[in-house]
């Protein structure tokens, strides 16, 4: 499988920075090309009723700016790589969305952008357009403001979060397959969701351990599907804090999650996916 294509959006954040060893290694891992790709947004045009003329803005010069700024950064920061630069004009959602496919870009690297007060409660504008309308795969990190240190970047194991779905054997085979090529132990982690409604016993034991039974049972089915024998992590909670404490147990570098997947499982792609990614301590590729 691999990568052969990564599009990497710059908008030289301090989080934008964090990510450059990520990208470096995924590129030398798979020998995909790299292209960095920054977005000048258009203020918008907008007129003062104090002042009672338009505010006009210089995009030709904006963009000649941006032009030398990707190209100092792309020298800083991949000095021994050949990497593609571009910069175009207009909304960052849609223009990286439409990049990656017309370039058939398989990987998109970024990360989120949530600001202020909020920020563990939010993804940045851009970050949710990507995800929401691009087919391919994309890694994000939240934690970046920092470098993170070189071993880091290494894939040593991986968690893959699934629910019992259908779709999923597909998830665990795209799982094995980064697992193999990344020599990487590969664990699978399910979160139970909890109930109000919890009778004393339910067919002669807890409610909570028939619904851990149960999903080990659905579990070893999609496995056996996939051709996968991977360590399972299952607990009772809320899927972003049961990934979170299975990512922190296993001291994983990546996780795996399936967009569709949580889509349907949740009914809205932000209550499951959106979380997962929001209280990762590592980074997270949706597929």
């Amino acid at each position: 499988m691999g990568f052969r294509h990564i599009l990497f959006p710059v908008d030289f954040s301090k989080r934008c920075y964090g990510a450059v060893p990520f990208v470096k290694a995924f590129a030398s891992r798979y020998k995909a090309s790299v292209t960095l790709v920054h977005v000048v947004e258009p203020p918008p045009a907008w007129a003062s009723p104090d002042i009672g003329y338009t505010v006009e803005f210089d995009l030709p010069g904006m963009r000649d700016e941006a032009e030398q700024k990707l190209a100092q950064f792309a020298m800083e920061q991949f000095p021994n790589m050949s990497v593609t630069r571009m910069v175009e004009q207009g909304d960052p959602g849609r223009c990286i969305s439409d990049l990656a496919h017309c370039w058939n870009a398989d990987l998109i690297m970024m990360p989120t952008h949530g600001r202020g007060a909020f920020r563990r409660k939010l993804l940045g504008s851009v970050t949710a357009k990507a995800l929401h309308d691009c087919e391919c795969a994309i890694w994000t990190g939240v934690h970046l403001e920092d470098p993170p240190p070189p071993v880091h970047t290494e894939l040593k194991t991986i968690l893959c979060a699934i629910e019992l779905t259908p779709e999923c054997a597909a998830l665990l085979k795209y799982a094995k397959e980064i697992g193999l090529e990344a020599g990487a132990a590969v664990h699978i982690v399910h979160a139970v969701p909890s109930t109000d409604v919890r009778p004393e016993r339910f067919y002669d034991q807890p409610l909570e351990l028939f619904l851990e039974d149960f999903a080990r049972e659905e579990i070893a089915k999609l496995q056996k599907e996939a051709g996968t024998n991977f360590d399972t992590f299952v607990e009772l909670g809320s899927v972003s804090k049961v990934v979170h404490d299975a990512a922190e147990k296993f001291n994983a570098d990546l996780i795996i999650i399936g967009r569709g997947v949580m889509n349907r499982f949740a009914g809205d792609l932000r209550t499951e996916a959106y979380g997962i990614m929001r209280e990762s301590p590592c980074p997270v590729i949706s597929v």
